[in-house]
């Protein structure tokens, strides 16, 4: 706590010096250019932009987007058959005569 209490005794107020001219006409030419610059954009048209969304479909595009939304079901459908198989076959028991894999002769 001493050592902050010391460094607020020690900081000094500088007074604020005021600007030369050469310092004033620079701030000032600074000011207008950025005002000439801000306003240039204003006063040209604008850009035209392109609709978000168009009613003129390509029929290309189209095929492959139908294509997409068509064989979506079937991976899903092949995958959940994979799984289930794959669950399945792990909850059957070992076959007679075989070795676990733990290592143990199955009974």
């Amino acid at each position: 706590m001493s050592g902050e209490a010391e460094n607020h005794v020690k900081t000094a107020i500088v007074p604020v010096q005021n600007p030369s001219l050469a310092e004033q006409a620079a701030t000032t030419a600074v000011l207008e250019d950025m005002q000439r610059t801000g306003l240039e954009p204003l006063h040209t048209a604008p850009a035209p932009t392109a609709a978000p969304f168009s009613w003129d479909l390509d029929p290309h595009e189209m095929a492959k987007l139908m294509s997409a939304v068509m064989t979506l079901p079937m991976v899903f459908w092949s995958t959940g058959l994979s799984l289930a198989y794959s669950l399945w076959l792990s909850s059957l028991p070992p076959a007679p005569g075989t070795i676990d894999p733990i290592g143990q002769r199955a009974a």
